[in-house]
């Protein structure tokens, strides 16, 4: 196989559950689009943007002013489901002998490691399928379960509206994060249906089929199991935005050297640089943009938006942007 990859963002959903104008994709964690996070971890694993494909429908003009014009746009004009999905990119990846990254569009949680973990694991095997499943404590989130065979092989993915009582008990589901071989993928997807609960083209299907056609289908385990936890309503990305910043003060205070005292009041949005030896006191929201030297006190009750913030400042009791 090929060694280039192209990949494709399935983000044309209408959002409903949102409750929002907005595209569920654009609404911001920690100052940063949902669609956005996981562009990044796109181009951060090597993948060029000319060789992004972002599905959309109605709010592509709204993407394309996050994304910009570097990526590639296909129009999904009807939600038929994540197979007629992928189907609308289908004249934009015609030719390609490569590998397909196949991704969702609400998930804050894909990692550039898991993409390249699961790139390796393609590369080793060789198979015409490889994609990303998460074990679960029970009671296990109503997401694809991973269906396999006495012998442990992935036999297909069976979603949750339209799983046995049995089913629903299996803990390890998909993450819906695919890597196929482009040659084989469109050829199968004309063979499947929307019998299913939604009446829906299921993207999950097309791992039954792949099975059934003998050709080689693997599932690799995500060491996290919040890799598979996508956004859906307003619940949603208050969880995605405190998971999110537990990580960003975790490496702070791991790998920076930056002191955080009660960091359960603490939000520190992307793009924020701090300094070694620097305390951040409660009550603290730190924004986009700002960067704060070392040696610093910054808090309690400090709000700081785009500041520059010199080696050995104190800060409190203070709003300041610049």
């Amino acid at each position: 196989m090929a060694d280039k990859i192209m990949a494709v963002v399935l983000a044309a959903g209408k959002s409903t559950r949102m409750k929002s104008q907005r595209s569920k994709v654009l609404h911001a964690i920690l100052g940063k689009e949902i669609i956005r996070y996981l562009l990044d971890a796109l181009l951060e694993c090597g993948i060029a943007e000319q060789d992004i494909i972002v599905v959309a429908g109605d709010n592509r003009a709204e993407i394309e002013k996050v994304l910009g014009s570097n990526v590639r746009y296909a129009m999904q004009k009807e939600q038929q489901g994540t197979a007629h999905a992928l189907l609308s990119a289908s004249e934009l990846l015609a030719g390609h002998k490569g590998s397909l990254l196949v991704l969702v569009g609400d998930n804050p949680n894909i990692t550039a490691l898991e993409l390249q973990k699961l790139i390796a694991a393609q590369r080793r095997s060789l198979a015409h399928c490889t994609f990303i499943s998460a074990v679960f404590p029970l009671p296990t989130p109503p997401y694809g379960r991973i269906i396999r065979d006495v012998q442990g092989r992935v036999s297909g993915i069976m979603e949750e509206r339209d799983a046995s009582p049995e089913q629903r008990q299996i803990r390890e589901v998909n993450a819906s994060i695919y890597l196929f071989d482009n040659r084989v993928v469109f050829p199968y997807l004309a063979e499947i249906n929307n019998r299913n609960a939604k009446k829906e083209f299921y993207l999950t299907d097309i791992i039954e089929i792949l099975v059934r056609k003998k050709l080689k289908v693997e599932a690799v385990q995500a060491a996290d199991c919040d890799i598979a936890i996508g956004i859906n309503d307003r619940r949603d990305l208050q969880v995605a935005q405190k998971k999110i910043n537990d990580r960003t003060q975790l490496r702070l205070m791991l790998e920076g050297g930056v002191t955080i005292l009660q960091p359960e009041t603490v939000t520190i949005e992307h793009d924020v640089e701090i300094g070694r030896d620097t305390v951040i006191f409660p009550c603290t929201y730190l924004a986009a943009g700002t960067r704060i030297g070392i040696n610093c006190a910054i808090g309690p009750f400090a709000y700081l938006r785009n500041a520059r913030i010199g080696d050995g400042e104190t800060v409190r009791f203070a709003k300041r942007e610049d």
